[in-house]
């Protein structure tokens, strides 16, 4: 049979401090906090679809115009940057709650090698920025025709 020992370790008055810390920062966290920082860097949610021919990535980028999305590919790399400010009406006095991100962001996506970077489109409508990168004719599947060995 295994002895456990207790140890027990007396709690300085100011820690009780951190513990209201704590209870402060999660109803921050639920009800929003006017004063924190509303400009930071964040990731928007991408998906990345493979067919036959291409790759077509698809970024959430709502709230902004297409003038405000930078696009970039090299060395096989897409990179998607920007800036989303925050409301041009206000600040954030009067909010109870802040979930939308706001500030600089960045998604850097590696594609493979065999793609045709001078061939790239993208299109920006309700919120979502579409590239297509298709394919190099060489990384396309084709069918190789089989004979018979007669």
């Amino acid at each position: 049979m295994m002895a456990r020992e207790i140890t027990r370790h007396t709690v300085p008055a100011t820690s009780a401090s951190l513990w209201q810390d704590d209870l402060n920062r999660v109803f921050r966290q639920f009800f929003g906090d006017a004063d924190a920082p509303l400009a930071g860097a964040f990731s928007p949610a991408l998906d990345v679809k493979e067919t036959d021919d291409a790759f077509t990535l698809h970024v959430e980028l709502p709230g902004m115009s297409a003038e405000d999305v930078d696009l970039s590919l090299e060395d096989n790399v897409l990179t998607v940057s920007g800036e989303r400010n925050f409301y041009d009406e206000s600040d954030a006095e009067g909010f109870r709650r802040i979930e939308r991100r706001f500030g600089k962001f960045h998604r850097a996506v590696r594609l493979p090698d065999r793609v045709s970077p001078d061939k790239v489109e993208a299109s920006y409508k309700d919120g979502i920025l579409t590239v297509v990168v298709p394919k190099a004719e060489e990384a396309k599947p084709r069918k190789i025709a089989v004979s018979s060995g007669a």
